[in-house]
């Protein structure tokens, strides 16, 4: 019964870890710190060597972690550290931001035709948006966008 109990405590301290980022900023400086312990002590029973860092078996079990592993390692050094679990205070970034993160395949911060194909929406009105007419989006380009563009 108390493993199960632990083990339940452990599942709902790992689903801390997907906190919207905006909520955190609405809370108070004593809830965002009251959620920082939790999280800090969720870490402290994940991290069984000790170590302050929680390597690929320590989170076998926590869905989430599991799932999120190589997001949250963002230093990609094969371990998260609890810096890694703290939840980001920055909101996240415009749509027109996303847009371009997401089609620009070839990192040139712009999108062309091509990869405009996977997004139907901006396929569509490709023409429109592309207000110069250089057979490219650029990020001034995608900030006139009115509806979401995210392949659907």
């Amino acid at each position: 019964m108390r493993r199960h109990r632990s083990r339940f405590l452990l599942a709902a301290g790992a689903g801390l870890l997907m906190a919207c980022p905006l909520a955190v900023q609405a809370q108070t400086p004593q809830e965002i710190k009251a959620y920082e312990r939790r999280l800090q002590q969720l870490f402290e029973q994940l991290d069984r060597d000790g170590n302050r860092r929680l390597d690929r078996q320590e989170v076998q079990g926590q869905p989430y972690l599991e799932r999120h592993f190589e997001r949250l390692d963002q230093h990609r050094r094969g371990y998260l550290a609890p810096a890694d679990l703290k939840p980001s205070r920055q909101q996240p970034p415009p749509r027109a931001e996303r847009v371009l993160r997401k089609a620009d395949q070839n990192g040139d911060g712009r999108i062309d035709r091509q990869e405009a194909q996977g997004y139907p929406w901006l396929r569509k009105h490709f023409d429109v948006i592309d207000r110069n007419g250089d057979g490219s989006l650029d990020r001034q380009e995608l900030n006139t966008l009115s509806k979401p563009a995210h392949g659907q």
